[in-house]
């Protein structure tokens, strides 16, 4: 190896180690300079892994375009019959495998790309990992197509994904962490009514002494939302808080989930000034984050708790808003899922301006 190759070796080793800590914007730091070493050096290799480095941070700060141009970068070298020597080696084919996955990850939160359309992205990363001899990484392309099914509503589908994804998880394989793993099932299963079920897996991410704060984050979240589902309110806001105060530190992107279900368990304790400062948190961070899908949950939750106060000139402005961006995420679920949600937040307004001009 040369010196060049070493010092880029060097600053991928500082970006991942930074991503394991949460430290998010130095593991960005530091793979953005490996990347630019490793542009000098004629080793495709290197590259892939700098790029790599660099992409997964970004993609958890919520930089979710910036990303997607580097994991694209990634898979153009991984799909290049002259660069397939160059590319051989183990930890070049896990950030290949990565790069997959995270791809997808990052398109679910941009338009202009079909949710439906990823599934052909995962194909792709089927025939990959099956020509280089890694079928046992294929738990990551299983989760990952769990949650478009989760996404575009498909509920049975995403649970049995998630479940066979699970099943068959590798600690060898690229992607996902075992906490990720339970979470997203128990975010499945919550969602087809299965709270029961989703308990314990969210409960065991808490338990196993090796789990980060992310995917802490991930677990209170999880039963904040199942004590709501079981009628427990206060349980519901003990975890929403903890989960916050666990996402504060890892960025808007990550904060947002966490102040979503603190906003729905304020709400459930009939806390509206807790629910109102907890759903404007969340609007601020999520306009940061950008794009339609973090922005459309944070205003929804403020309009909701505007018509909780009775404060309808609000929600009628931010409902403006809200349409904007349910169109948006509709076309790219081709559904109408988002704007039948906000149909019926605009007749709930509508039946409160008819009380309040009652006489």
């Amino acid at each position: 190896m040369t010196g060049g190759a070493r010092a880029v070796q060097v600053l991928i080793d500082e970006a991942w180690t930074a991503h394991g800590e949460d430290r998010y914007a130095r593991a960005a730091d530091a793979g953005g300079r490996a990347v630019q070493v490793a542009e000098a050096l004629d080793d495709p290799g290197l590259l892939v892994r700098a790029l790599v480095a660099e992409a997964a941070p970004l993609m958890m700060l919520g930089d979710n375009a910036a990303a997607l141009v580097r994991y694209t970068r990634v898979l153009g070298l991984a799909n290049d019959p002259g660069q397939a020597d160059a590319l051989s080696g183990p930890q070049t084919a896990r950030a290949i495998a990565r790069a997959y996955l995270n791809w997808v990850t990052c398109a679910r939160f941009l338009t202009g790309i079909g949710w439906r359309d990823l599934f052909g992205v995962l194909d792709a990363a089927d025939r990959w990992v099956t020509a280089t001899g890694h079928r046992d990484w294929r738990c990551g392309i299983l989760l990952q197509r769990a949650m478009l099914h989760h996404r575009l509503g498909e509920r049975d589908a995403a649970v049995a994904a998630g479940q066979e994804a699970l099943a068959v998880y590798s600690p060898d394989a690229a992607g996902f962490t075992l906490g990720t793993y339970r979470s997203q099932l128990g975010d499945f299963l919550r969602a087809a009514g299965r709270h029961d079920e989703a308990r314990p897996l969210y409960q065991a991410i808490l338990d196993d002494p090796d789990t980060g704060s992310y995917e802490r984050k991930l677990a209170h979240q999880g039963l904040a939302w199942c004590a709501l589902d079981s009628g427990d309110p206060a349980a519901a806001r003990r975890h929403a808080e903890a989960g916050v105060r666990l996402g504060e530190p890892l960025g808007d992107d990550v904060l947002c989930p966490a102040l979503e279900v603190l906003v729905a368990a304020c709400r459930a304790t009939s806390d509206l000034e807790g629910a109102w400062q907890a759903a404007t948190r969340h609007l601020d961070a999520a306009v940061r984050v950008g794009g339609h899908l973090r922005p459309y949950f944070a205003i929804r939750g403020v309009v909701d708790v505007a018509l909780d106060r009775g404060d309808l000139p609000a929600a009628r402005r931010l409902l403006a808003d809200l349409d904007t961006h349910a169109a948006a995420l509709d076309t790219t679920a081709t559904g109408t899922t988002y704007t039948d949600e906000t149909t019926r937040r605009h007749q709930r307004l509508a039946e409160l301006d008819i009380g309040a001009q009652a006489p």
